[in-house]
């Protein structure tokens, strides 16, 4: 039973120190005139290994077929961070690995698995990311 008590503390004390949310910002995200009907909401959180990205959008087609969407970072020099792909919109969690003081632009663009890792520019959703740091 102490064994118990002891494996159960330490479970606890694991999940207050990595659970407890650092800055947060957030970009509503609207649509481009590849897809008019889409919309979404980003929250951005800080994580002792970077940025948890937390989308949903919603307008947006599944895509499949070495189709799929890809989410980026964008700071004020034009310098684009992949912060993460998915095939549908809803629930969708990223990982950055830039501050969203630095790149506060976010959009999202159709790709093809091609074998070309630069962004298409077929943005289909495009926001500035707000908050506190």
């Amino acid at each position: 039973a102490a064994a118990a008590l002891v494996a159960a503390a330490a479970v606890g004390a694991f999940a207050l120190s990595s659970g407890g949310a650092g800055p947060s910002f957030s970009a509503a995200l609207a649509a481009t005139s590849l897809a008019p009907g889409a919309k979404g909401e980003a929250i951005l959180v800080r994580r002792p290994s970077g940025w948890r990205v937390r989308l949903d959008a919603t307008g947006l087609p599944r895509l499949a077929d070495g189709a799929f969407y890809e989410a980026w970072l964008r700071n004020d020099a034009g310098v684009l961070v992949p912060i993460g792909t998915f095939n549908d919109g809803r629930d969708v969690t990223l990982w950055a690995g830039v501050t969203p003081t630095d790149f506060t632009t976010l959009t999202v663009t159709r790709e093809r698995a091609d074998g070309d890792q630069s962004s298409s520019g077929e943005k289909v959703l495009a926001g500035t990311v707000t908050g506190r740091g």
